[in-house]
């Protein structure tokens, strides 16, 4: 499979090229079946009072994919994904997003595209910023333009907990409906099947919201508020199959920094690499 830039080069990539969301209003209702679709038992986020963390995607998700859209046609993997934090989404408030490609990046396993996204609201509030990083496998490329991800902390690993969390028959279809992400990898066996995958294809920010649900209770005493930063690699694909579970390891580093791992039931790690920052 051919990339954008291997076909046409790194200096024809159109590193800026960016989309604005419409306008997404937030309400309690909309909150809080994010909050059920990952099964969170976090009462600030069933009640729809605050946004759980992986919220925040949803406002972006559009502009990121049509951003990705206009310099690839081939199947992106979300490889890694990092979310920060500048004030919480919560009802009643009025979003607006654009999604930017910044970079790039050639490899052995084929090309990533890095896109930034940022929320605010419509008085100019930042929200949050975030980056996702999407490979296109094919042939080792050499392009590399524009603007890497920021830096990430790596917290040296010590004596870790453990939450365990089943998912569901329905887990995709709920996820989809809550999120309005209806990829069909991830619900319909079949197209799964034709992706390269045994099984439906868990989400990977619906992965990542089981991790933050634990970086929420364990770390920050169920105050969303007080997670800043929020971020992963994604190692394994997850797959909705009969009695599959997630469990997510954390530990605790220094200054306010929390690492993290995820692994489903056959002990596959599906998050590598995970942190996040914790207001003390």
């Amino acid at each position: 499979m051919n990339t954008a830039a291997q076909q046409h080069g790194a200096e024809a990539m159109p590193i800026g090229a960016s989309r604005d969301s419409e306008e997404f209003r937030t309400s309690s209702h909309r909150l809080a079946q994010f909050a059920r679709s990952v099964d969170d038992s976090n009462p600030h986020h069933l009640s729809g009072t605050v946004a759980s963390p992986v919220f925040a995607h949803v406002p972006v998700m559009q502009s990121m994919v049509e951003v990705l859209t206009t310099v690839t046609s081939g199947f992106a993997l979300h490889g890694e994904h990092d979310f920060i934090y500048h004030r919480p989404i919560t009802p009643g408030i009025r979003l607006l997003s654009r999604s930017t490609l910044i970079g790039v990046h050639g490899n052995r396993a084929g090309t990533s595209y890095v896109i930034r996204s940022d929320t605010a609201t419509d008085d100019g509030q930042a929200v949050c910023s975030q980056y996702s990083t999407c490979l296109v496998r094919g042939s080792e490329s050499s392009a590399s333009v524009g603007e890497r991800v920021p830096a990430r902390p790596t917290v040296v690993k010590t004596q870790t907990s453990h939450q365990a969390y089943g998912l569901t028959d329905d887990q995709t279809r709920r996820y989809a409906d809550a999120a309005r992400d209806y990829s069909p990898y991830t619900i319909d066996p079949a197209a799964a099947a034709k992706a390269g995958f045994a099984a439906p294809l868990v989400h990977g920010m619906c992965t990542l919201a089981f991790a933050a649900r634990a970086i929420v209770d364990e770390c920050c005493s169920g105050q969303t508020r007080r997670l800043k930063r929020l971020g992963c690699r994604f190692a394994h694909p997850l797959l909705l199959t009969p009695g599959e579970q997630i469990t997510v390891s954390h530990w605790m580093g220094s200054d306010g920094f929390v690492g993290f791992e995820a692994a489903d039931r056959a002990g596959n790690l599906v998050i590598r690499n995970g942190y996040a920052e914790v207001l003390q």
